[in-house]
């Protein structure tokens, strides 16, 4: 291969990397609907290719999911973090890396947190696989939730 050949393809590669997160060219519309509890907004969406159902939480500053989602391995103290951030859920988590495919979006390798949200489920009543949250959501120029037709539509 010779040097301008190398040359286009490495541009062509950083480009292709370089691209924002869920790149779009069109709004995304994704339906949601309400917990039976308290009435949050419930997202279907993917995370490393499995079925997960999360509540949306503009509020919280972090997007987590359960560990049966995402493989961790052995919980260190040095990989725990805190987590009481924005969603008012507290609890220790870890940092791991996770395919995140949003409506037609994605999938898109995004930093979360691993935690267990059997309590949240609990509480809700109703399954839950975590929270989506603004460290996925930043990425988009517009997130607009359309409640009357409970739609969340992303840009």
């Amino acid at each position: 291969m010779n040097s301008a050949s190398r040359c286009s393809v490495l541009l062509v590669l950083t480009v292709a990397l370089g691209l924002g997160a869920f790149p779009h060219p069109q709004p995304v519309e994704i339906s949601f609907e309400f917990s039976r509890a308290f009435g949050l907004m419930l997202i279907k969406m993917e995370v490393n290719g499995k079925p997960a159902v999360m509540v949306l939480d503009t509020g919280s500053n972090e997007t987590f999911v359960s560990p049966k989602l995402v493989i961790v391995k052995e919980l260190s103290l040095k990989a725990a973090v805190p987590m009481a951030k924005g969603s008012g859920y507290t609890g220790t988590a870890v940092v791991a890396n996770a395919f995140l495919k949003v409506g037609s979006l994605g999938p898109k390798n995004c930093q979360i947190l691993v935690m267990d949200v059997s309590n949240l489920s609990k509480s809700l009543g109703q399954d839950v696989d975590g929270i989506l949250g603004m460290s996925v959501l930043k990425d988009f120029e517009t997130v607009t939730v359309d409640l009357r037709h409970r739609k969340l539509v992303l840009r």
